[in-house]
């Protein structure tokens, strides 16, 4: 899996990327919120959007920048985020999966 770690550490350029994505503005505003909840905690992540499927990669806290070394409370942060986005939009449907010690979640979009 290729990732860019340039990218990863400008929330702008990602924010484009869901921006862009032709998903519906309700999602894209839900989306954008997610993106600052986890720049705000220090996260380096990426994300790819396909179709209604939106992956969101959470690669590492900073400012450890090693790969699959998420600090705890970051992380709770953002999964809490997660939960109460999707307790509050039965469109939405998450998991999560580990692979190659970065964290997917992976949102369904039903719309």
């Amino acid at each position: 899996m290729d990732i860019d770690i340039e990218q990863c550490r400008e929330n702008d350029k990602i924010k484009d990327i869901i921006s862009t994505s032709g998903l519906p503005i309700k999602h894209i505003k839900l989306l954008l919120r997610m993106s600052d909840t986890i720049y705000i905690n220090a996260i380096n992540y990426n994300v790819m959007v396909e179709d209604n499927q939106v992956v969101i990669l959470l690669i590492s806290s900073k400012p450890d920048n090693i790969t699959g070394v998420l600090h705890t409370y970051s992380l709770t942060n953002v999964l809490y985020k997660l939960r109460d986005m999707e307790k509050e939009h039965d469109d939405l449907k998450t998991h999560c999966e580990v692979d190659d010690n970065i964290l997917k979640i992976i949102i369904d979009i039903n719309p």
